[in-house]
């Protein structure tokens, strides 16, 4: 399957409003999966947390719209619209520190 740019623009938008009408202010789409790959769409509300989780065997982000932060005991790093971000190998945390959609890319288990 192909996803085009702009049709990943429509889900962020898509799943941004659905954030914004949720209580705990997220939404997320499963976009692709090839195998053990997994391409997941999650949008947040400002100021919205994705609590405490450990990383799959491999994951990483791409901002698509907004910025988020992630936090581990080790450090943060705040990543912008277009950044890409491997995540720690630590439990972290996610805060969208405005409205914001990101893909992220996992090798699941």
């Amino acid at each position: 399957m192909h996803i085009t740019k702009a049709q990943l623009d429509e889900l962020a938008r898509e799943h941004l409003e659905k954030a914004r009408l949720a209580p705990h202010g997220r939404s997320a789409h499963a976009v692709l999966n090839d195998g053990r790959l997994r391409h997941t769409l999650l949008a947040l509300t400002g100021g919205a947390v994705l609590n405490d989780h450990t990383k799959p065997e491999a994951a990483t982000l791409l901002v698509l719209e907004g910025a988020v932060t992630v936090r581990w005991d080790a450090g943060e790093q705040t990543v912008l619209h277009g950044g890409l971000f491997v995540l720690p190998d630590a439990v972290h945390r996610v805060t969208a520190e405005e409205p914001a959609a990101f893909l992220l890319t996992t090798i699941a288990g």
